[in-house]
């Protein structure tokens, strides 16, 4: 994995990104969140996809200590997603969730409608997902 560049932090997480491997990583602290720290994660982590031609993004939240409240999970699927899809070349989304079970943001629900916008896969380490979001062409 090539060194990473640090792009944005705030006291939840940290949006990190490497222009060569093509992709953003975006990773928790572990930190209890507020909704509008929730946001500006994935907010910055938009504004890196629309500024390099970056095609994949890695959720490592493993350290997350939350699930996200419903109303930023309807955020994050009707409103970021949709925008990031319409002026990015976003097309992978690679997951590591985290072990607790009442934590995992990836709930059948929104895993489902993930999938049905772009190629998005579940990994339980960052080496196998790294390797995958660096892959020539999205399955």
């Amino acid at each position: 994995m090539l060194p990473t560049q640090n792009y944005f932090a705030n006291a939840v997480g940290s949006v990190d990104f490497s222009p060569e491997d093509g992709y953003v990583h975006l990773h928790w602290s572990g930190t209890s969140m507020t909704s509008p720290e929730f946001r500006a994660l994935y907010t910055h982590a938009h504004n890196l996809l629309r500024r390099y031609p970056l095609r994949g993004l890695l959720a490592d939240h493993r350290a997350m200590p939350a699930a996200p409240d419903p109303a930023d999970r309807d955020w994050l699927l009707n409103t970021w997603l949709p925008a990031v899809l319409e002026d990015t070349a976003f097309e992978r989304y690679a997951v590591v969730p985290t072990l607790t079970p009442d934590t995992r943001l990836h709930t059948p629900a929104v895993a489902a409608q993930m999938r049905r916008s772009v190629t998005t896969a579940f990994f339980e380490e960052i080496p196998p997902a790294t390797e995958w979001l660096r892959a020539d062409e999205a399955v």
